[in-house]
């Protein structure tokens, strides 16, 4: 499976959204949904590197991770001490829904990141519909990122911009990202690689807030990253996967205490 087919299937779930709930339809339904937490400040800490912790069913490069309700796993990530919560809510191959981010939004006080590929501002006025708090933009993917980010901004929320290189950070800071996210995965054949945030971590000032993401899956890596200079860590698989869920949840957050190292 290429890449290429993960998001002409995305276009084609987006394009039926879009038919059976139109834009102006969305627009009504976010007067009705209060501002919550905010994302940003959720990971500013002294001296913590702050732990995002996601809901994800499945992925591409291991299929079915977990058959766990959102239900059920909110509740450990706030009681356990994450910062945020990440919801993917891509169908076709993470076997989740936009719904899902509903629910966390209703059982949670955590701030939501929407996890998805957005394409359209569309997506973006979806999630805030939805109880997102920010979103998560690829620089190479989203047509105008600085028009995303600004419409993220009007609508209250943040955006996480995702980079894998110096050109995307580059873009990702001229479009005037306040967070970047830098992905340690290949989307070529999924291989992990924290030499990616090792080296494109000094070409992010120091007023915008660094999460690497991908590929964490014990203390070691969590001591390693931080060494890099990140602000937060955003952790999937590794925690949906485990069989002993509120343990390596524990493990990531306490080996993520006193680890930030300021980055210059």
């Amino acid at each position: 499976m290429e890449f290429s087919d993960i998001i002409k299937r995305r276009r084609e779930v987006l394009n039926k959204e879009k038919f059976y709930k139109p834009l102006s339809e969305l627009k009504e339904d976010i007067k009705r949904i209060k501002v919550r937490k905010s994302f940003k400040n959720s990971l500013l800490k002294n001296d913590d590197v702050s732990i995002i912790c996601e809901y994800k069913p499945a992925s591409p490069s291991v299929g079915d991770i977990s058959n766990l309700s959102v239900e059920t796993v909110l509740p450990l990530f706030e009681e356990l001490g994450a910062s945020a919560a990440s919801i993917i809510t891509e169908e076709s191959f993470f076997k989740s829904c936009v719904n899902n981010l509903k629910i966390a939004c209703k059982i949670s006080g955590l701030p939501l990141l929407r996890k998805d590929f957005i394409l359209d501002e569309y997506q973006i006025y979806e999630s805030r519909a939805n109880g997102a708090n920010a979103v998560l933009l690829m620089a190479d993917l989203y047509p105008n990122l600085s028009e995303g980010i600004l419409i993220t901004q009007y609508l209250g929320m943040d955006a996480l911009v995702e980079c894998k290189n110096e050109g995307e950070i580059e873009k990702a800071i001229n479009a005037g990202a306040e967070i970047i996210g830098i992905n340690n995965r290949s989307f070529e054949d999924f291989s992990i690689n924290f030499n990616r945030t090792r080296k494109l971590s000094g070409l992010v000032p120091p007023e915008i807030i660094l999460v690497t993401e991908s590929g964490v899956k014990n203390r070691d890596d969590v001591e390693l990253l931080s060494n890099y200079g990140i602000d937060a860590l955003l952790v999937g698989t590794s925690i949906m996967e485990s069989d002993e869920m509120s343990g390596k949840i524990t493990e990531i957050v306490g080996a993520a205490k006193n680890s930030r190292v300021e980055r210059r």
